[in-house]
């Protein structure tokens, strides 16, 4: 893949491409899997960038879903050959400024809907 490749991340924390090369892969490519997703894994490329990838899904006349990433044999793979659950991506917890409640007197306002962004 060409360098100059424009990649996209998820908001979840990209790898260190450079923690985990070794003299053997010398400017090979190569991929790690995501941090709370099974179908997305990270390609590390020869300049050592991440770049983020999603398999492929699987049709719904055989379960629907989608593909695994086998760490092991490093490509999508049904998920029963695969080692991995799902997990919600976890985020710093908030500490509130005050720890005393202050009664408001405000009428209930609804919100609005928020958009999200699209998916990988």
């Amino acid at each position: 893949l060409p360098s100059t490749l424009c990649c996209r991340g998820d908001g979840s924390a990209e790898p260190l491409c450079a923690e985990f090369v070794n003299q053997d892969m010398a400017g090979q490519p190569f991929y790690l899997p995501h941090q709370n997703n099974c179908s997305r894994y990270w390609m590390c490329g020869a300049d050592l960038m991440p770049c983020l990838f999603e398999c492929p899904p699987i049709a719904e006349d055989v379960g629907g879903g989608s593909l695994y990433f086998n760490i092991d044999l490093q490509i999508c793979d049904w998920p029963f050959n695969v080692e991995c659950t799902m997990s919600a991506p976890t985020s710093a917890p908030t500490t509130p400024a005050s720890t005393t409640a202050t009664p408001t007197t405000a009428a209930p306002t609804t919100a609005a809907p928020q958009l999200l962004p699209p998916q990988l």
